[in-house]
């Protein structure tokens, strides 16, 4: 079930952030200022795209103390500020009656460790469904993000969906994912959803301006750099955000290429222990981490160098690492590239599953394709 206000629908006031004149933004608002807003709602849209962002501002909407359901959250109020503070972005929401679930979240057996876990199990659904019977403390109603939605094992899905179904009153729950399709038809069709689509990229620069003037973060001014910064974003507006607040994407970029480069001419033992350095011994959520953002690196990367062979370079992410393409690609087959590409894929599916990341890297690393010795 899907519902989005048409094109042409203006949005309404208040802060809704990057996505406010997109329809699904447009949509959210409109459910909200009209009291329509689902008891289950699936927000969708890719890694970084701006979907927990939008969640929180729903949240925000809902408890607003400066009229928020009507016009949009102010995002400055006292109870604004303890779902996002700007001074703490990565802060948790820090109100009773709104909490974020997700791998690590806590259950009600006390032995329950969930500190590495990757996936939400069926004791922690039990015990947000206890909370959510529970009347709201401060507010007048409970929100219940959950993100990611795809990290439900099987059996809390299963569990989840009388609640979906028949919520409590005064309860909304919030899934989020990047993955809709990893996640079970029963689930999706009890709930409500809107799409995040990647911004266009005058909207995402645009953005980039007013957030580095509000947080202080120094983006590149040089104009290359900005458009290579840009381009690595493709329109997702949380991945720039996250990526500005590390460091300098850019830089951090071009040292993954040499990286890629590098590996690409070592051999079996070089690459098995590059794999261990990054990823370590034990699957920690870093060590996760750590390999996903090299997986997206390298899918960049070698997505370039077909690109190149196909005579489409007009279409590519790192065009400050022109000369080295134009020196790299044609020393490989455009199929295998094709083949590793899909790999790579395949390697983000299994950790997400839970598999682990050292060992997906492991075979990974030896599928990388192997150059000719002349063009």
């Amino acid at each position: 079930m899907t519902d989005a206000q048409p094109a042409g629908t203006p949005a309404v006031g208040g802060d809704w952030g990057p996505h406010a004149d997109t329809p699904a933004g447009r949509g959210l608002s409109a459910m909200i200022a009209s009291d329509r807003l689902p008891h289950a709602l699936l927000i969708s849209g890719p890694n970084g795209v701006g979907k927990r962002d939008l969640a929180i501002r729903a949240a925000q909407a809902l408890l607003c103390e400066s009229g928020g359901r009507e016009q949009g959250p102010c995002r400055s109020c006292r109870t604004c500020r303890r779902l996002h503070d700007p001074g703490q972005p990565a802060l948790e929401p820090q109100h009773t009656d709104v909490e974020v679930v997700g791998p690590g979240s806590l259950c009600a057996d006390a032995n329950h460790d969930h500190r590495n876990t990757r996936t939400v199990g069926i004791c922690v659904i039990r015990r947000i469904e206890h909370d959510a019977n529970l009347a709201p403390f401060e507010a007048d109603r409970r929100i219940i993000i959950i993100d990611p939605a795809d990290a439900l094992t099987a059996d809390a899905a299963d569990a989840f969906l009388k609640t979906l179904e028949e919520p409590p009153d005064g309860v909304h729950f919030i899934l989020l994912t990047s993955q809709e399709a990893g996640l079970s038809e029963t689930i999706r069709s009890r709930c409500r959803s809107i799409s995040l689509a990647p911004l266009q990229i005058d909207s995402l620069e645009t953005r980039l301006d007013e957030w580095t003037q509000t947080a202080g973060v120094d983006a590149p001014e040089q104009p290359e750099r900005r458009a290579e910064l840009l381009r690595l974003a493709r329109g997702r507006p949380g991945w720039l955000q996250a990526n500005l607040s590390a460091g300098d994407p850019v830089t951090l970029r071009a040292a993954q290429i040499d990286d890629a480069v590098r590996i690409a001419n070592a051999d079996r033992s070089e690459r098995l222990n590059w794999s261990e350095q990054l990823a370590g011994r034990s699957a920690t959520a870093q060590s996760v981490a750590n390999v996903e953002l090299i997986l997206d690196a390298w899918t960049d990367w070698w997505r370039d160098l077909w690109l190149y062979l196909g005579k489409r370079s007009e279409s590519l992410t790192h065009r400050s690492q022109m000369e080295r393409i134009e020196q790299i690609a044609p020393m490989y087959d455009q199929q295998h590239i094709t083949q590793f590409l899909e790999q790579i894929q395949r390697t983000r599916a299994l950790i997400q599953q839970g598999v682990n990341a050292r060992l997906a890297l492991d075979v990974l690393l030896l599928a990388v394709p192997v150059a000719r010795t002349s063009p």
